[in-house]
Protein backbone atom coordinates (compact mmCIF):
# COMPACT_ATOMS: atom_id res chain seq x y z
CA UNK A 1 0.00 0.00 0.00
CA UNK A 2 1.59 3.26 -1.16
CA UNK A 3 2.05 6.32 1.06
CA UNK A 4 0.18 9.43 -0.07
CA UNK A 5 2.34 12.56 -0.24
CA UNK A 6 0.62 15.96 -0.34
CA UNK A 7 2.35 19.09 -1.70
CA UNK A 8 1.38 22.33 0.04
CA UNK A 9 2.97 25.17 -1.94
CA UNK A 10 2.57 28.59 -3.52
CA UNK A 11 1.92 28.56 -7.27
CA UNK A 12 4.81 31.00 -7.59
CA UNK A 13 7.06 28.08 -6.55
CA UNK A 14 5.54 25.62 -8.99
CA UNK A 15 8.74 25.20 -11.01
CA UNK A 16 10.68 24.04 -7.93
CA UNK A 17 7.78 21.79 -6.91
CA UNK A 18 7.87 20.15 -10.35
CA UNK A 19 11.63 19.61 -10.08
CA UNK A 20 11.24 18.02 -6.64
CA UNK A 21 8.58 15.65 -7.94
CA UNK A 22 10.97 14.49 -10.66
CA UNK A 23 13.39 13.41 -7.91
CA UNK A 24 10.55 11.48 -6.27
CA UNK A 25 9.48 9.81 -9.49
CA UNK A 26 11.40 6.58 -8.83
CA UNK A 27 9.56 6.15 -5.51
CA UNK A 28 6.31 6.62 -7.44
CA UNK A 29 7.31 4.06 -10.07
CA UNK A 30 8.14 1.59 -7.29
CA UNK A 31 4.66 2.08 -5.84
CA UNK A 32 6.04 3.44 -2.57
CA UNK A 33 4.40 6.86 -2.79
CA UNK A 34 1.40 8.43 -4.46
CA UNK A 35 2.18 12.15 -4.88
CA UNK A 36 -0.69 14.66 -5.13
CA UNK A 37 -0.97 18.41 -5.69
CA UNK A 38 -3.74 20.73 -6.77
CA UNK A 39 -2.96 20.46 -10.50
CA UNK A 40 -4.17 16.85 -10.26
CA UNK A 41 -7.75 18.08 -9.81
CA UNK A 42 -9.80 17.02 -12.81
CA UNK A 43 -11.67 19.56 -14.91
CA UNK A 44 -15.12 20.26 -13.52
CA UNK A 45 -14.27 19.04 -9.99
CA UNK A 46 -14.71 21.40 -7.05
CA UNK A 47 -11.27 22.67 -6.10
CA UNK A 48 -11.46 23.24 -2.33
CA UNK A 49 -13.25 19.99 -1.35
CA UNK A 50 -10.76 18.04 -3.45
CA UNK A 51 -7.79 19.71 -1.74
CA UNK A 52 -9.31 19.14 1.70
CA UNK A 53 -9.91 15.48 0.96
CA UNK A 54 -6.30 14.81 0.03
CA UNK A 55 -4.96 17.00 2.84
CA UNK A 56 -7.02 14.96 5.31
CA UNK A 57 -5.91 11.57 4.01
CA UNK A 58 -2.24 12.18 3.19
CA UNK A 59 0.39 10.26 5.15
CA UNK A 60 3.16 12.81 4.50
CA UNK A 61 2.53 16.52 3.98
CA UNK A 62 5.34 18.54 2.38
CA UNK A 63 5.28 22.26 3.17
CA UNK A 64 7.29 23.94 0.39
CA UNK A 65 8.41 27.00 2.32
CA UNK A 66 9.22 30.35 0.78
CA UNK A 67 8.24 33.97 1.29
CA UNK A 68 5.38 33.46 -1.15
CA UNK A 69 4.21 30.37 0.75
CA UNK A 70 4.12 32.23 4.08
CA UNK A 71 2.40 35.19 2.41
CA UNK A 72 -0.40 33.02 1.05
CA UNK A 73 -3.42 33.21 3.35
CA UNK A 74 -4.76 29.90 2.08
CA UNK A 75 -1.45 28.04 2.46
CA UNK A 76 -0.81 29.46 5.94
CA UNK A 77 -4.28 29.69 7.47
CA UNK A 78 -5.83 26.55 5.96
CA UNK A 79 -3.25 24.03 4.78
CA UNK A 80 -0.57 24.66 7.42
CA UNK A 81 -3.16 24.74 10.19
CA UNK A 82 -4.75 21.45 9.15
CA UNK A 83 -1.37 19.83 8.49
CA UNK A 84 -0.15 20.67 11.99
CA UNK A 85 -3.40 19.38 13.53
CA UNK A 86 -2.90 16.05 11.82
CA UNK A 87 0.81 15.99 12.71
CA UNK A 88 0.09 16.60 16.40
CA UNK A 89 -2.61 13.92 16.36
CA UNK A 90 0.00 11.55 14.81
CA UNK A 91 -2.21 11.05 11.79
CA UNK A 92 0.39 12.36 9.34
CA UNK A 93 4.02 13.46 9.13
CA UNK A 94 4.70 17.08 8.21
CA UNK A 95 8.03 17.99 6.59
CA UNK A 96 9.01 21.61 5.90
CA UNK A 97 11.03 21.80 2.67
CA UNK A 98 12.83 25.16 2.54
CA UNK A 99 12.82 26.37 -1.04
CA UNK A 100 14.09 29.94 -0.72
CA UNK A 101 15.51 32.04 2.14
CA UNK A 102 12.81 33.27 4.52
CA UNK A 103 12.33 33.65 8.28
CA UNK A 104 10.25 30.51 8.96
CA UNK A 105 11.49 29.35 12.40
CA UNK A 106 8.65 31.09 14.27
CA UNK A 107 5.95 29.55 12.07
CA UNK A 108 3.70 26.81 13.55
CA UNK A 109 6.01 24.22 11.95
CA UNK A 110 9.17 25.95 13.13
CA UNK A 111 10.11 23.18 15.57
CA UNK A 112 9.94 20.43 12.93
CA UNK A 113 13.07 19.03 11.30
CA UNK A 114 13.35 20.60 7.83
CA UNK A 115 14.79 19.50 4.52
CA UNK A 116 17.32 19.94 2.97
CA UNK A 117 19.76 19.14 5.79
CA UNK A 118 19.95 21.90 8.44
CA UNK A 119 17.25 23.86 6.63
CA UNK A 120 19.65 25.17 3.98
CA UNK A 121 17.31 26.64 1.31
CA UNK A 122 17.40 24.83 -2.02
CA UNK A 123 17.99 28.14 -3.80
CA UNK A 124 21.24 28.63 -1.84
CA UNK A 125 22.82 25.35 -2.97
CA UNK A 126 25.48 25.58 -5.66
CA UNK A 127 23.92 22.59 -7.41
CA UNK A 128 20.14 22.47 -7.34
CA UNK A 129 20.02 18.74 -8.17
CA UNK A 130 22.17 17.98 -5.14
CA UNK A 131 19.74 19.91 -2.97
CA UNK A 132 16.73 18.10 -4.42
CA UNK A 133 18.51 14.77 -4.03
CA UNK A 134 19.07 15.59 -0.36
CA UNK A 135 15.35 16.32 0.03
CA UNK A 136 14.34 13.14 -1.79
CA UNK A 137 16.63 11.03 0.40
CA UNK A 138 15.16 12.65 3.52
CA UNK A 139 11.63 11.87 2.31
CA UNK A 140 12.70 8.30 1.57
CA UNK A 141 13.95 7.93 5.14
CA UNK A 142 10.65 9.28 6.45
CA UNK A 143 8.84 6.75 4.26
CA UNK A 144 10.66 3.96 6.05
CA UNK A 145 9.63 5.39 9.42
CA UNK A 146 6.02 5.75 8.26
CA UNK A 147 6.01 2.15 6.96
CA UNK A 148 7.35 0.85 10.29
CA UNK A 149 4.80 2.89 12.25
CA UNK A 150 2.00 1.69 9.98
CA UNK A 151 3.04 -1.94 10.43
CA UNK A 152 3.10 -1.52 14.20
CA UNK A 153 -0.29 0.19 14.16
CA UNK A 154 -1.72 -2.56 11.97
CA UNK A 155 -0.49 -5.19 14.44
CA UNK A 156 -2.02 -3.26 17.34
CA UNK A 157 -5.29 -2.84 15.44
CA UNK A 158 -5.47 -6.58 14.74
CA UNK A 159 -4.90 -7.35 18.43
CA UNK A 160 -7.58 -4.83 19.36
CA UNK A 161 -10.10 -6.21 16.86
CA UNK A 162 -9.66 -9.68 18.32
CA UNK A 163 -11.24 -8.34 21.50
CA UNK A 164 -14.40 -6.99 19.89
CA UNK A 165 -17.63 -8.85 20.70
CA UNK A 166 -18.27 -12.62 20.86
CA UNK A 167 -17.84 -12.56 24.63
CA UNK A 168 -20.15 -15.49 25.40
CA UNK A 169 -18.56 -17.73 22.78
CA UNK A 170 -15.03 -16.85 23.89
CA UNK A 171 -15.76 -17.45 27.57
CA UNK A 172 -17.36 -20.84 26.89
CA UNK A 173 -14.45 -21.93 24.72
CA UNK A 174 -11.85 -20.75 27.22
CA UNK A 175 -13.55 -22.63 30.06
CA UNK A 176 -13.67 -25.78 27.95
CA UNK A 177 -10.00 -25.89 26.98
CA UNK A 178 -8.96 -24.84 30.46
CA UNK A 179 -10.78 -27.84 31.92
CA UNK A 180 -9.97 -30.47 29.26
CA UNK A 181 -7.39 -31.22 26.60
CA UNK A 182 -10.09 -32.21 24.07
CA UNK A 183 -13.10 -30.22 22.86
CA UNK A 184 -15.36 -29.89 19.81
CA UNK A 185 -16.92 -26.50 19.20
CA UNK A 186 -19.71 -25.29 16.90
CA UNK A 187 -19.41 -21.78 15.45
CA UNK A 188 -22.70 -20.79 13.85
CA UNK A 189 -24.46 -17.73 12.51
CA UNK A 190 -27.36 -16.93 10.22
CA UNK A 191 -25.21 -15.86 7.25
CA UNK A 192 -21.51 -15.91 6.24
CA UNK A 193 -21.07 -12.27 7.36
CA UNK A 194 -21.64 -12.96 11.04
CA UNK A 195 -17.95 -13.42 11.81
CA UNK A 196 -17.64 -17.21 11.84
CA UNK A 197 -14.11 -17.29 10.38
CA UNK A 198 -13.05 -14.28 12.41
CA UNK A 199 -14.20 -15.93 15.65
CA UNK A 200 -12.52 -19.22 14.70
CA UNK A 201 -9.20 -17.45 14.21
CA UNK A 202 -9.68 -15.40 17.35
CA UNK A 203 -10.25 -18.49 19.48
CA UNK A 204 -7.18 -20.23 18.10
CA UNK A 205 -4.88 -17.18 18.12
CA UNK A 206 -5.99 -15.79 21.49
CA UNK A 207 -6.59 -18.89 23.57
CA UNK A 208 -4.81 -21.94 22.16
CA UNK A 209 -1.12 -21.91 23.18
CA UNK A 210 0.08 -23.37 19.90
CA UNK A 211 3.47 -24.99 20.20
CA UNK A 212 6.20 -24.67 17.64
CA UNK A 213 4.98 -27.92 16.14
CA UNK A 214 1.22 -27.99 15.63
CA UNK A 215 -1.07 -29.69 13.14
CA UNK A 216 -4.04 -27.74 11.82
CA UNK A 217 -6.24 -29.64 9.37
CA UNK A 218 -8.87 -27.60 7.52
CA UNK A 219 -11.49 -29.33 5.39
CA UNK A 220 -13.72 -27.35 3.05
CA UNK A 221 -17.07 -29.10 2.81
CA UNK A 222 -18.28 -26.77 0.09
CA UNK A 223 -16.69 -29.05 -2.47
CA UNK A 224 -19.60 -31.03 -3.90
CA UNK A 225 -17.97 -34.42 -3.56
CA UNK A 226 -17.78 -34.07 0.21
CA UNK A 227 -21.32 -33.04 1.01
CA UNK A 228 -22.95 -36.46 1.26
CA UNK A 229 -20.20 -39.04 0.94
CA UNK A 230 -18.90 -39.81 4.45
CA UNK A 231 -16.08 -41.92 3.04
CA UNK A 232 -14.75 -38.77 1.36
CA UNK A 233 -13.94 -37.38 4.81
CA UNK A 234 -11.91 -40.47 5.64
CA UNK A 235 -10.08 -40.28 2.32
CA UNK A 236 -9.22 -36.63 2.93
CA UNK A 237 -7.93 -37.32 6.43
CA UNK A 238 -6.16 -40.48 5.27
CA UNK A 239 -4.25 -38.52 2.65
CA UNK A 240 -3.12 -36.05 5.33
CA UNK A 241 -1.86 -39.03 7.35
CA UNK A 242 -0.09 -40.57 4.34
CA UNK A 243 -2.21 -43.73 4.57
CA UNK A 244 -2.57 -46.00 1.58
CA UNK A 245 -6.00 -45.87 -0.04
CA UNK A 246 -6.68 -49.50 0.89
CA UNK A 247 -5.85 -48.75 4.55
CA UNK A 248 -8.16 -45.78 4.97
CA UNK A 249 -11.07 -46.22 7.39
CA UNK A 250 -12.36 -44.48 10.49
CA UNK A 251 -10.27 -46.60 12.88
CA UNK A 252 -7.01 -46.15 10.94
CA UNK A 253 -7.58 -42.41 10.67
CA UNK A 254 -8.32 -42.09 14.39
CA UNK A 255 -5.17 -44.06 15.18
CA UNK A 256 -3.07 -41.81 12.96
CA UNK A 257 -4.49 -38.66 14.53
CA UNK A 258 -3.78 -40.08 17.98
CA UNK A 259 -0.12 -40.49 17.02
CA UNK A 260 -0.10 -36.87 15.84
CA UNK A 261 -1.51 -35.78 19.17
CA UNK A 262 1.27 -37.48 21.12
CA UNK A 263 3.77 -34.91 19.84
CA UNK A 264 1.78 -31.84 18.81
CA UNK A 265 -1.46 -29.92 19.15
CA UNK A 266 -4.04 -31.14 16.65
CA UNK A 267 -6.84 -28.89 15.44
CA UNK A 268 -9.53 -29.90 12.94
CA UNK A 269 -11.61 -27.27 11.18
CA UNK A 270 -14.64 -28.33 9.14
CA UNK A 271 -15.86 -25.33 7.14
CA UNK A 272 -19.44 -25.24 5.78
CA UNK A 273 -20.90 -28.02 7.93
CA UNK A 274 -24.25 -26.48 6.96
CA UNK A 275 -23.78 -28.23 3.59
CA UNK A 276 -23.57 -31.67 5.21
CA UNK A 277 -26.61 -33.86 5.73
CA UNK A 278 -27.36 -34.21 9.42
CA UNK A 279 -26.67 -37.96 9.23
CA UNK A 280 -23.16 -37.35 7.87
CA UNK A 281 -22.23 -35.10 10.77
CA UNK A 282 -23.65 -37.67 13.19
CA UNK A 283 -21.49 -40.36 11.57
CA UNK A 284 -18.41 -38.15 11.70
CA UNK A 285 -18.88 -37.60 15.42
CA UNK A 286 -19.78 -41.20 16.27
CA UNK A 287 -17.24 -42.99 14.06
CA UNK A 288 -14.30 -40.60 14.35
CA UNK A 289 -14.52 -38.04 17.12
CA UNK A 290 -15.92 -40.14 19.97
CA UNK A 291 -13.46 -43.07 19.57
CA UNK A 292 -10.56 -40.66 19.14
CA UNK A 293 -11.36 -38.58 22.20
CA UNK A 294 -11.96 -41.69 24.28
CA UNK A 295 -8.52 -42.96 23.37
CA UNK A 296 -6.94 -39.60 24.22
CA UNK A 297 -8.70 -39.53 27.58
CA UNK A 298 -7.43 -43.04 28.34
CA UNK A 299 -3.84 -42.09 27.63
CA UNK A 300 -1.52 -42.41 30.60
CA UNK A 301 -0.88 -39.29 32.64
CA UNK A 302 2.03 -37.34 31.19
CA UNK A 303 1.90 -39.15 27.85
CA UNK A 304 0.94 -35.90 26.12
CA UNK A 305 -0.07 -32.43 27.25
CA UNK A 306 -1.23 -31.32 23.82
CA UNK A 307 -4.67 -30.13 22.74
CA UNK A 308 -7.07 -32.01 20.46
CA UNK A 309 -9.72 -29.63 19.13
CA UNK A 310 -12.39 -29.77 16.46
CA UNK A 311 -14.35 -26.82 15.05
CA UNK A 312 -17.57 -27.14 13.08
CA UNK A 313 -18.17 -23.87 11.19
CA UNK A 314 -21.75 -23.27 10.07
CA UNK A 315 -22.35 -20.29 7.77
CA UNK A 316 -26.13 -20.60 7.51
CA UNK A 317 -27.29 -21.49 11.02
CA UNK A 318 -28.51 -25.00 10.14
CA UNK A 319 -26.47 -27.23 12.44
CA UNK A 320 -28.06 -25.82 15.58
CA UNK A 321 -31.38 -27.36 14.48
CA UNK A 322 -29.97 -30.86 14.14
CA UNK A 323 -30.55 -33.51 16.77
CA UNK A 324 -26.97 -33.96 17.86
CA UNK A 325 -25.71 -34.39 21.42
CA UNK A 326 -24.89 -30.70 21.70
CA UNK A 327 -23.73 -29.29 25.02
CA UNK A 328 -24.85 -25.70 25.68
CA UNK A 329 -23.38 -25.15 29.14
CA UNK A 330 -20.45 -26.60 31.03
CA UNK A 331 -21.20 -28.10 34.41
CA UNK A 332 -20.11 -31.06 36.49
CA UNK A 333 -21.88 -33.46 34.11
CA UNK A 334 -20.19 -32.16 30.96
CA UNK A 335 -18.68 -34.88 28.79
CA UNK A 336 -15.88 -33.28 26.70
CA UNK A 337 -16.48 -35.84 23.94
CA UNK A 338 -19.77 -34.13 23.13
CA UNK A 339 -19.57 -31.04 20.90
CA UNK A 340 -20.27 -27.66 22.46
CA UNK A 341 -22.95 -25.42 20.98
CA UNK A 342 -22.41 -21.82 22.16
CA UNK A 343 -24.94 -19.06 21.47
CA UNK A 344 -25.56 -18.23 17.82
CA UNK A 345 -23.56 -15.28 16.51
CA UNK A 346 -25.56 -12.05 16.54
CA UNK A 347 -25.12 -8.43 15.50
CA UNK A 348 -22.77 -6.33 17.63
CA UNK A 349 -24.69 -3.99 19.90
CA UNK A 350 -23.93 -0.31 20.38
CA UNK A 351 -22.81 -1.12 23.92
CA UNK A 352 -20.37 -3.78 22.68
CA UNK A 353 -18.79 -1.40 20.17
CA UNK A 354 -18.73 1.44 22.71
CA UNK A 355 -17.11 -0.71 25.40
CA UNK A 356 -14.55 -1.97 22.89
CA UNK A 357 -13.50 1.56 21.86
CA UNK A 358 -13.15 2.58 25.51
CA UNK A 359 -11.12 -0.51 26.46
CA UNK A 360 -8.82 -0.26 23.41
CA UNK A 361 -8.61 3.54 23.44
CA UNK A 362 -4.80 3.75 23.50
CA UNK A 363 -4.38 1.58 20.40
CA UNK A 364 -7.04 3.28 18.27
CA UNK A 365 -6.69 6.43 16.11
CA UNK A 366 -8.62 9.66 16.74
CA UNK A 367 -10.93 8.82 13.82
CA UNK A 368 -12.51 6.25 16.16
CA UNK A 369 -11.99 7.82 19.57
CA UNK A 370 -13.15 11.39 18.97
CA UNK A 371 -16.90 11.76 19.38
CA UNK A 372 -17.38 8.14 20.41
CA UNK A 373 -21.19 8.22 20.47
CA UNK A 374 -21.31 9.59 16.94
CA UNK A 375 -18.70 7.09 15.75
CA UNK A 376 -20.63 4.12 17.16
CA UNK A 377 -23.92 5.30 15.66
CA UNK A 378 -22.32 5.82 12.25
CA UNK A 379 -20.62 2.41 12.29
CA UNK A 380 -23.83 0.58 13.16
CA UNK A 381 -25.86 2.56 10.61
CA UNK A 382 -23.41 1.58 7.86
CA UNK A 383 -23.26 -2.11 8.81
CA UNK A 384 -26.90 -3.22 8.88
CA UNK A 385 -27.02 -2.44 12.59
CA UNK A 386 -23.95 -4.36 13.64
CA UNK A 387 -23.40 -7.34 11.32
CA UNK A 388 -19.97 -8.47 12.62
CA UNK A 389 -17.95 -8.77 9.42
CA UNK A 390 -19.32 -5.44 8.19
CA UNK A 391 -18.43 -3.75 11.48
CA UNK A 392 -14.89 -5.12 11.37
CA UNK A 393 -14.54 -3.98 7.76
CA UNK A 394 -15.83 -0.47 8.55
CA UNK A 395 -13.43 -0.08 11.48
CA UNK A 396 -10.50 -1.33 9.43
CA UNK A 397 -11.23 1.04 6.56
CA UNK A 398 -11.71 4.01 8.91
CA UNK A 399 -8.20 3.27 10.15
CA UNK A 400 -6.86 3.50 6.60
CA UNK A 401 -6.48 -0.18 5.73
CA UNK A 402 -8.00 -2.33 3.01
CA UNK A 403 -10.12 -4.90 4.86
CA UNK A 404 -9.92 -7.60 2.19
CA UNK A 405 -6.17 -7.20 1.80
CA UNK A 406 -5.63 -7.55 5.54
CA UNK A 407 -8.13 -10.38 5.84
CA UNK A 408 -5.94 -12.59 3.67
CA UNK A 409 -3.13 -12.12 6.20
CA UNK A 410 -5.19 -12.23 9.39
CA UNK A 411 -7.37 -15.28 8.70
CA UNK A 412 -5.06 -18.26 8.85
CA UNK A 413 -7.66 -20.99 9.38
Amino acid sequence: MSVEVFFSYSHKDEDLRDELEKHLKLLQRQGKIDAWYDRDIEAGAERLPEIQQHLNQADIILLLVSADFLASDYCYDVEVKRAMERHEAREARVIPVILRPVDWQDAPFGQLKPLPTDGQPIAKWANQDEALLNVAQGIKHTLQEVAAARAEFKTNLYSALLKLGFQQQAELFLRAIDAESVAAFLIHGGSPEYGQRWLLNRLVVEYVPLHTVSKVVTIDLSRTARRKDVSAYWRELGKRLNLKLSEINAIAVADGVYRWWLTQDVIFVFHDVNLMPESSLVNLIEQFWLPLTQRVQMAEAGESDRKLLMFFVDYEGKAEQWQLPWVEKLDASWDPRKPIKPPKLQEFTDQEVMSWIVSQFRDLPPVLTQGIDEQVNEILALTDQGVPDLVLQEICERCGFDWYEELDKWLKY
